[in-house]
């Protein structure tokens, strides 16, 4: 294929060490990292584990509102080394690493425990991934069928390199 699409549109993320996983069928350079997570006692790079034979073509990575956490990490990531062409909306900057303990009443209270800094070190907390290609709406392809953002990552895979 000339090119993939990675998806990650109202992925709110999940556990860290996927995105490295993730990122090694894509990624033939060894040594490349998506970035640093980094708590008050110790530092972790999100370092890549190139497989055997990676896919060489073309990915575009689309984002929204709603990607967070490891979905705002690796696209941050695969954009910042090269890899990848981020389309659709900003995200939401909520990239912190947390835990969540049960407080004596039975309530749960969630809090951060680290920093993550990008492979380029911006801080994602906040800030949000900014596609490399925006990417709004549009209600009128949206009521023909046909999802705006697939519509330009199409295009630029489609397009000669």
């Amino acid at each position: 294929a000339a090119g993939i699409i990675i998806d990650l549109r109202g992925n709110p993320g999940g556990i860290g060490g996927m995105a490295m996983g993730m990122a090694g069928y894509l990624v033939s350079d060894a040594d490349k990292k998506l970035g640093t997570m980094r708590t008050r006692a110790t530092s972790l790079d999100f370092v890549i584990n190139p497989q055997a034979a990676p896919y060489k073509g073309k990915v575009a990575v689309l984002v929204d509102e709603l990607s967070a956490s490891t979905s705002e990490i690796l696209a941050a990531g695969l954009k910042d080394i090269g890899r990848a062409r981020v389309f659709g909306r900003r995200t939401p900057g909520a990239a912190l690493p947390s835990t969540i303990e049960k407080l004596p009443n039975g309530d749960r209270f969630q809090y951060a425990i680290a920093d993550y800094v990008s492979a380029s070190g911006k801080i994602l907390e906040g800030q949000g991934v900014t596609p490399d290609v925006p990417v709004a709406l549009d209600l009128g392809l949206l009521r023909s069928g046909k999802d705006p953002d697939i519509v330009a990552a199409t295009r630029w895979i489609k397009e000669k390199p």
